[in-house]
């Protein structure tokens, strides 16, 4: 393992990101709305198996389909996750929730929305540690 520093600790609105993207959703996952979406990297663990940064979107809805763990703090705005049986919770600013890997359904913004998020997903994608709990 490497030795780090403080130098390589990432602080929020500090640190420069390392990447900044415009994100489009294809037409298989686009439902809605504009969906002007941008996601800022702002870390990614030497395996590449964690990641973590800022997502900002307008409203819209696209399907989603999670293949990684998400981690996520909503600091503004207002979204709608449904399952794909139809149960469907909306969360606000201050909600921090995860979402596991394996979870199908839909995201509706139905605000300007920014989360803080982290995200793991095993790069040999073998899963270790507690199942996922259904609830």
């Amino acid at each position: 393992m490497t030795s780090r520093t403080i130098k390589d600790i990432v602080v929020f609105g500090e640190s420069e990101p390392e990447n900044v993207r415009n994100v489009k959703k294809g037409p298989d996952r686009w439902i809605s709305g504009e969906l002007a979406i941008t996601n800022t990297l702002h870390f990614t663990s030497a395996d590449g198996a964690f990641t973590s940064g800022i997502w900002e979107s307008t409203p819209g809805k696209f399907r989603a389909v999670y293949e990684e763990d998400e981690f996520y703090h909503m600091l503004h705005g207002r979204v709608i996750i449904a399952d794909e049986e139809g149960n469907a919770r909306t969360f606000v600013p201050g909600d921090t929730i995860v979402v596991p890997a394996g979870f199908t359904g839909t995201w509706e913004v139905l605000e300007q929305t920014k989360k803080f998020y982290a995200h793991y997903r095993p790069a040999d994608g073998v899963r270790t540690g507690p199942a996922v709990q259904a609830g």
